[in-house]
């Protein structure tokens, strides 16, 4: 009988598993050789073809049908203007021929005789709109200012043209304007008998005088007066205090040196003005804060007659 050697294992599936090993590794190439590839290797793996999804994006199809590989968006939007679904967009209208609407309450009429003046570059509160056929040089509404315009200077060059322009404004309609002026640019040092002779023609003709010396000045007048136009004259007017205690104080501290808490001491004192009028010195010298020289000057406000001798 001869002998075999066997692997150790549990009988004969044990051989055959040492047999199979030993097949395996013994095909195998050695790791330790570099020239062979290994079978994860990248390099020997083949190309793998590009999806229809990675492709570059097709907006529309060429004149001739043929689908491009990309377009651009400038490109895509010509072949879309050649669609028969484009529709052109309006075209603009043209802002050049059409003036500029102006709001007429911020707006100065002006006289086209006055375009060359030095003092419109320095309006710019107001809006300034040139019209033909006026008679006035400025017009801050329909009805209600009318400005002539005139400096000393030309005056003196011109002395009719201001009695001129007054009498073409007065034979267009004199009661047209409720406010009429004059707004005069004194430019000469030498201007009493100028002004003088302004203000006579302004005065015989219902016109108001106004002087200006420096043009900003002038611009100013012009815009209060286009901003006062539609304004009462009570705007102006000094308030009328209702009360007792606010009139007191207005007529008492008139008198010179006597103040507000002057007037509550002495009207807590004697009650009224008329008993405070008719208090003698001695009485006025008990008041707190009231010296000497305020008791005098009480005693010769009240005692000083209304007419003089």
């Amino acid at each position: 009988m001869e002998d075999r050697a066997v692997a150790p294992g549990n009988g004969e599936g044990g051989g055959a598993v040492g047999t199979a090993a030993s097949s395996v590794s013994s095909s195998a190439p050695a790791s330790s050789d570099a020239s062979v590839p290994s079978l994860l290797d990248s390099r020997t793996l083949p190309p793998v073809a590009a999806s229809s999804d990675d492709a570059a994006p097709r907006y529309l199809p060429r004149e001739d049908g043929s689908a491009p590989s990309s377009l651009t968006f400038s490109e895509a939007f010509a072949q879309l203007r050649k669609t028969s679904s484009y529709v052109a967009p309006p075209p603009e209208k043209s802002q050049e021929n059409k003036p500029p609407v102006r709001d007429a309450a911020a707006t100065i009429y002006v006289n086209r005789r006055q375009k060359g003046n030095p003092m419109l570059k320095s309006v710019r509160n107001v809006g300034l709109e040139f019209r033909d056929g006026l008679i006035p040089d400025y017009v801050m509404g329909e009805n209600s200012c009318c400005v002539l315009f005139l400096s000393v200077r030309y005056h003196l060059l011109h002395n009719t043209y201001l009695d001129e322009r007054v009498q073409s404004v007065r034979k267009d309609d004199p009661t047209r304007y409720k406010t009429k002026l004059v707004l005069c640019f004194v430019d000469v040092d030498d201007n009493e008998v100028a002004l003088r002779e302004i203000n006579r023609v302004a005065l015989l003709s219902d016109f108001t005088l106004v002087l200006a010396w420096s043009w900003l000045e002038a611009a100013r007048y012009l815009e209060t007066f286009k901003a006062y136009e539609n304004k009462s004259a009570t705007i102006i007017k000094e308030k009328v205090e209702a009360e007792f205690l606010p009139k007191a104080n207005d007529v008492l501290t008139s008198i010179r040196s006597v103040n507000k808490t002057d007037v509550v001491t002495l009207l807590s004192t004697f009650g009224t003005v008329k008993g405070l009028m008719n208090a003698s010195m001695e009485e006025l010298s008990l008041c707190p804060g009231v010296g000497a020289k305020k008791v005098r000057q009480l005693l010769e406000t009240f005692q000083e007659p209304f007419t003089k001798q």
